[in-house]
């Protein structure tokens, strides 16, 4: 009976190391220390915490990724309205000494600028429009194919029309007018009623840390509203574009109007150059978080390596050593189990 019990004695022992070679073998099958976290014992939590830092982290990475591509077409796309503004500036200076040979090929060209930067400032990347604030279903400029003629066009081209019996400076205002009235603005109403209060796009970019990067046609970086470059640049071309050789007759007050034109459009310039400068900053900060979210994941990575993953070598070497000891148990059963029969056959 004391054999017998000794032979019972070790089952459990057998058992258990049976159980360890389990663990073992699936250990270095996978390199983790476990299928589920409570595998890791006292390191669970720590685990889980990593594991939530990794995940928060490399959601922002895919954020920043997304709004860096958006940033870099809008960079794009206000360099190019910065050079139209700028070129269409110096063609009314040059049409004010050009005179009536001039007036022809101004009025066609700002008509043909004039869509294309309506067109740029409705520029979309994923679909989604950039200058529309945070309405990212409707385009800035509604009409855009059709702003040569629509509302805002038709009325400067009215205002236009009274150089003459009117001077230079209520010409300029009238058209000011036009660009900004309710009912003939070049603009989306979601902009123009919220005026102000609508709000530049921003990415988060790590916890607690917020970068402004979106560009609003109807404002500009002080929060000028009347005197937006949008509203600058589009209402200057549709000025330029309805000029007639009725216009080019009123000596003085033509080229008063074309000073006042091209005034508008500098404006509109340097107002673009002051949005593409606070953009490259807004992508120097998102591209230096992106940055510093991939090194530390590098760092948690490796952190959370060592909570979850296994020393193969040292594993492969204790699976070895427990086959061996469950070897050795299993013969010393046998031997003891040989013992006893001979005992009893005696």
């Amino acid at each position: 009976m004391s054999i017998l019990a000794t032979i019972a004695g070790m089952a459990p022992d057998q058992a258990r190391l049976r159980s360890r070679i389990d663990v073992l073998t699936r250990q270095v099958s996978t390199g983790q220390v476990g299928q589920v976290h409570g595998d890791l014992g006292p390191q669970t939590w720590r685990a889980i915490d990593l594991r939530g830092d990794i995940g928060r982290r490399e959601a922002y990475l895919v954020a920043a990724g997304s709004a860096l591509g958006r940033m870099a077409v809008a960079q794009e796309a206000l360099g190019r309205l910065e050079t139209l503004a700028k070129d269409m500036a110096a063609e009314a200076m040059r049409a004010r000494t050009l005179g009536a040979v001039a007036l022809e090929p101004l009025a066609r060209t700002a008509r043909s600028v004039l869509e294309e930067a309506a067109a740029l400032m409705n520029t979309r990347h994923s679909g989604d429009p950039l200058f529309a604030g945070s309405h990212l279903a409707r385009d800035p400029v509604p009409n855009a194919a059709g702003i040569a003629t629509g509302p805002m066009a038709t009325a400067i081209g009215a205002a236009v029309a009274t150089l003459g019996a009117s001077d230079a400076n209520a010409v300029l205002a009238a058209t000011a007018a036009a660009a900004t009235a309710p009912a003939t603005t070049p603009f989306d109403p979601w902009l123009e009623t919220d005026g102000i209060a609508e709000q530049r796009r921003a990415l988060l970019v790590a916890d607690g840390e917020r970068v402004v990067w979106g560009v609003l046609p109807n404002e500009n970086q002080d929060g000028q509203v009347a005197l937006a470059w949008g509203r600058e640049l589009l209402r200057g071309l549709a000025t330029l574009a309805a000029l007639t050789p009725a216009s080019q007759a009123q000596g003085a007050e033509y080229d008063a109007l074309l000073r006042g034109v091209s005034d508008g459009l500098v404006g509109a310039s340097r107002a673009l150059a002051l949005e593409r400068g606070a953009l490259g900053l807004a992508e120097q900060r998102v591209e230096s978080a992106r940055d510093r979210h991939k090194d530390l994941l590098v760092v948690i990575r490796a952190q959370l390596g060592a909570v979850e993953e296994v020393d193969l070598a040292a594993v492969t070497a204790a699976l070895r050593q427990t086959e061996v000891r469950l070897s050795a148990s299993y013969e010393t059963t046998a031997m003891v189990a040989r013992l006893s029969l001979a005992a009893i056959l005696r």
